[in-house]
């Protein structure tokens, strides 16, 4: 069986690095996926008052992603933190709202790219014995594997609320999940 989009994997021929890099690339791929059509007013709209908009998501699991799945390995960050991408940074009254400015949307879909790039090539360069690297600056996530893992995992549960939000702007079929790569 084959899976990952832009560099498939065989299953049989997987070692624990390229199951990593395969769950990163559906990870990347579902986010790019959940925004491709977007309007830049359909990606800063907001369906739900007083919650965040498919922007802001984007943009803080960008930012995850890039700490995590290239600044962990690498030991660089492609792009400067940014507080507002931070939903433990803001205070209430700094959170987005109405009339803020976003990125557009081919802006995040150009940064996704660098991001999965500069990811890909540092899981490339790793292996198996990689992964069990202690890493110190973090109280709970404790090797290289599990900042991978929970970074795949939260770029999945935000590309849930992505197509939640596509849904209450009534974008596409509400009653089925929408067409993807691998249908």
């Amino acid at each position: 069986m084959a899976f990952g989009r832009h560099e498939p994997k065989v299953a049989v021929d997987s070692t624990f690095t390229t199951a990593i890099a395969a769950c990163l690339d559906e990870a990347l791929t579902a986010l790019e996926e959940s925004i491709h059509d977007l309007t830049d007013e359909q990606a800063a709209a907001f369906p739900v008052p007083g919650e965040n908009n498919i922007a802001w998501i984007v943009m803080h699991t960008l930012d995850n992603l890039d700490d995590y799945a290239v600044g962990v390995p690498t030991g660089q960050r492609l792009h400067p933190a940014e507080w507002r991408w931070d939903l433990w940074q803001g205070r209430p009254d700094e959170r987005p709202k109405p009339g803020d400015e976003f990125p557009p949307v081919s802006a995040m879909l150009a940064r996704l790219g660098e991001i999965r790039k500069a990811a890909m090539a540092a899981l490339d360069s790793a292996d198996d014995a990689r992964m069990s690297d202690r890493v110190v600056r973090h109280p709970r996530k404790t090797n290289v594997a599990d900042f991978y893992l929970r970074t795949v995992l939260h770029a999945n549960s935000h590309v849930r609320q992505i197509w939640l939000l596509r849904g209450l702007l009534g974008l596409g079929d509400p009653k089925s999940w929408p067409q993807q790569h691998w249908s």
